[in-house]
């Protein structure tokens, strides 16, 4: 009986290249850490706690959102009031058939779904803690010799706040039997179906 053992994200797929363009605009680049709060898989899921993630986040104005870990793929999601969502789902097989035993197999659909939410600070007018703007070179009268223009800010990226989650659920698929799956019986799973779950929070960071 072979077991198939899978890391948190192993099923994901890349929606882009690395050689290629990313799509959107860039939100920000983010660190978070991230704090086991349920792992009811057990071996099969192999889960380290905590987790850390750098990653950049990037938007269009359709609300179409995107994910991409430093130095790993890029995923498609939405965005809608400052929270983006990104989900993806495949199905695997823990245990093949055996049709001399009359053993119809065990196959599972894993659902991934990484959620954050992003805060950034309110600029007041006056105020100079961790923002800059180009408005200009002040002339001899103490005005901006750019006054009519629009003031470019800057906001010091670790005053960006970044909280979400992170699931992983295994189900099996129907007319399974994972019941040698399970680890009273000698498997992988702690139980199935099962889930795994991080509460992440995090600032944004300087890009790479």
């Amino acid at each position: 009986m072979r077991w198939i053992l899978l890391s948190l994200m192993a099923l994901t797929s890349a929606c882009w290249g690395e050689d290629e363009e990313p799509p959107g605009e860039l939100v920000g680049s983010f660190q978070t850490l991230g704090l086991m709060v349920e792992q009811s898989c057990g071996a099969a899921v192999p889960a380290p706690d905590p987790i850390d993630l750098k990653f950049d986040l990037r938007s269009e104005s359709n609300g179409r959102a995107y994910w991409r870990l430093w130095g790993g793929a890029m995923f498609a999601g939405l965005e809608k009031n400052d929270t983006y969502t990104f989900q993806t789902s495949q199905s695997w097989m823990v245990i093949e058939p055996d049709r001399f035993r009359g053993y119809v197999g065990c196959s599972v659909t894993q659902r991934d779904v990484f959620t954050f939410e992003v805060s950034v600070p309110e600029v007041e007018p006056g105020l100079d803690a961790g923002v800059e703007d180009d408005a200009g070179v002040e002339d001899d009268a103490g005005v901006d010799g750019d006054a009519g223009a629009e003031d470019e800010v800057w906001i010091d990226p670790t005053l960006v706040l970044i909280t979400g989650s992170q699931t992983t659920e295994i189900v099996p698929l129907s007319g399974a039997d994972c019941t040698p799956a399970v680890a009273v019986l000698g498997g992988p799973f702690l139980s199935l179906p099962c889930r795994v779950e991080y509460v992440l929070s995090g600032t944004g960071i300087a890009s790479e």
